[in-house]
């Protein structure tokens, strides 16, 4: 009797927790309907998706909207529309040099020329380019314009496009800069090591493998039914854009659903493997969510292919996807095996990271203030003055009407820039006073205060 009452109190403890995290989800679906479509309306938004994936499972999948609007309006299904994903490719792309890697085809700290057959990085500074900095985005190259055309026959080969563009600023290896030019290269050097197109390659290599059989580059006749067309709100109306084709594809053209992105999610948190198909080892699978390369290894930097960020006590790996007509966005947090992936239609729009935010509110805690915090009182005025983005172009024309940013010296030895007030917790870092933002400083071969970061795509040049 007594054997039969203890599993009987394990039996009904188990269904209670299990109704518990039924509860629990079902309360957070509630929630993110009630922020999607209000948010939606709020900003005229057509179309949504999203995925949340978890312990090796869809914990939530849903498509909001509309795929086009007018008379052929058909509703966004998450398993079958298709959505351009943007700058999420860059980690497609990482992904596909890393395999190179596994498959002991590149050594990624080694020189890229000696792998390149089609294009060499010039030899501007002694210390050369390795894939390593591709994948980190700090090779130092300079971000030119004149990526997008509008018309598939404009569009050029990597190799023809590159040549000539690599412009070296600054020695590698140094500081992440948010670089298309370096992910575009990492495309090519793809190419050149496995002789196929970008396409081919990730086609036969990851897509196949993980059964995505939606995703591409170049949107096959037979699918073109299933593309959700980009929308802008313009005048109180919603105008469908052009097409975008880029000359740097490898850093922002692939087509893919909501339900074929839940799989390389699931890919990337099951440490490379999905359903037994290895398409990274565990070690290199890893290296996509470890901090490779920041300012001070307490502000946010990049990891391969993906960029760090802390939101409710919890470490997530990212990526933001943009192009005219789209806004996405993919998130790791592989402390609690969680994955999540939204796309709307409207280019730098606030849905996505309204949904991220509270899905990992919902996982997460609360961010703790702290109002008289222990700091540094030192003299802080070498990290006053004037400073730019540096993934901008600096050698267009017109580099010098780039916006630049102010960060100044309080009477208190703290500093105010970005709308924020920071304290000194080290020689060169300082925290903001509300918990959310970490600023980081390095110094040139000279002392003098040369690049700040706020953490991953925000890192500046000091000017003045």
């Amino acid at each position: 009797m007594k054997i039969y009452l203890s599993i009987l109190c394990v039996l009904i403890s188990t269904i209670s927790f299990s109704q518990k995290k039924e509860d629990a989800i079902k309360d957070l679906e509630n929630q993110l309907d009630s922020l999607i479509t209000k948010t939606m309306k709020l900003e005229h938004i057509p179309g949504a998706s999203f995925i949340i994936v978890k312990d090796g499972k869809t914990l939530l999948k849903k498509g909001y909207g509309y795929t086009t609007l007018g008379k052929n309006a058909k509703l966004v299904n998450p398993d079958s529309t298709i959505f351009r994903i943007g700058s999420i490719t860059k980690t497609f792309t990482t992904t596909a040099l890393l395999q190179l890697k596994d498959r002991n085809l590149i050594d990624i700290h080694k020189d890229v020329n000696q792998y390149l057959n089609s294009v060499k990085v010039p030899n501007t500074y002694s210390k050369p380019v390795t894939a390593s900095h591709l994948m980190t985005h700090s090779a130092g190259f300079d971000e030119l314009r004149g990526r997008v055309v509008y018309k598939k026959d404009q569009q050029l080969s990597l190799k023809t496009f590159l040549n000539g563009k690599l412009v070296r600023l600054r020695k590698p290896g140094i500081v992440s800069a948010y670089s298309t030019y370096g992910i575009a290269l990492a495309g090519l050097l793809v190419e050149d090591i496995s002789g196929l197109s970008l396409e081919e390659y990730m086609k036969k290599n990851i897509w196949q493998p993980l059964d995505m059989s939606m995703t591409s580059i170049e949107l096959p006749k037979n699918l073109e039914n299933n593309l959700s067309i980009g929308y802008e709100y313009k005048n109180g109306i919603n105008l469908p854009k052009p097409w975008e084709w880029y000359h740097t594809f490898p850093a922002s053209s692939i087509n893919s659903t909501t339900a074929d992105m839940g799989k390389y999610l699931q890919m990337h948190l099951n440490h490379g493997k999905l359903k037994n198909i290895e398409i990274l080892n565990t070690e290199t699978a890893l290296s996509m969510q470890t901090q490779q390369l920041s300012v001070n290894p307490e502000v946010y930097g990049f990891a391969y292919g993906f960029y760090e960020k802390n939101q409710f006590g919890l470490k997530a790996y990212n990526h933001g996807g943009d192009m005219l007509g789209y806004s996405s966005f993919i998130t790791l947090v592989p402390e609690i095996n969680l994955g999540i992936f939204v796309v709307h239609h409207h280019e730098s729009t606030n849905l996505r990271a309204k949904v991220i935010s509270r899905v990992l509110e919902h996982f997460g805690t609360k961010t703790v203030t702290n109002s008289n915090p222990e700091r540094l009182h030192n003299n802080v005025s070498e990290f006053a003055g004037t400073y730019k983005w540096m993934s901008n172009c600096y050698t267009c024309p017109d580099s010098n009407q780039q916006p630049t940013y102010k960060i100044t010296v309080n009477d208190d030895r703290t500093l105010s820039g970005f709308g924020r007030k920071f304290y000194q917790v080290e020689p060169l870092l300082f925290k903001s006073y509300d918990g959310k933002r970490i600023m980081g400083f390095l110094q040139s071969e000279d002392g003098t205060i040369k690049y700040m970061s706020l953490g991953n795509v925000n890192a500046f040049e000091k000017i003045e």
